[in-house]
């Protein structure tokens, strides 16, 4: 499995989970991008429940945080990661709207959190030119 998937995964199985979507991807490189666990869930923290307030899904913006951080800037691979996205979620980025449309489809919040997660982790790494191991 790819040891970031596997880093999230740790995270957002921990019980309390405290760590929102932003959190849990910036943790998941923290080391990597030279930063502490804690710098890196301070860095994620508002945006979370799509900044606070159901707009861009916190992995979305977790993922383009850590893409940032690696000098990945380039708007071509930036909106390649959120169409990537849109394209597998009913073209939906945002929050409030992808948790909807998972709950009128029976899932629970979680394990879309965990998919969002997982999806945006892999579409970094492809990104970012990162062998999977």
């Amino acid at each position: 499995m790819n040891k970031h998937i596997e880093k999230a995964m740790e995270l957002r199985n921990e019980t309390p989970m405290v760590n929102n979507c932003a959190q849990t991807m910036m943790r998941a490189y923290a080391k990597e991008l030279g930063l502490s666990e804690d710098q890196a869930a301070a860095i994620g923290c508002n945006f979370g429940g799509g900044m606070k307030c159901g707009g861009t899904c916190g992995a979305i913006t977790g993922a383009l945080m850590v893409l940032g951080a690696k000098g990945i800037v380039n708007p071509a691979d930036v909106n390649a990661l959120r169409k990537k996205i849109a394209e597998t979620h009913d073209g939906y980025t945002d929050c409030a709207d992808l948790l909807r449309a998972n709950v009128e489809k029976g899932g629970t919040k979680k394990e879309h959190c965990d998919a969002m997660i997982c999806q945006a982790i892999e579409l970094v790494d492809e990104i970012s030119g990162i062998e999977r191991a």
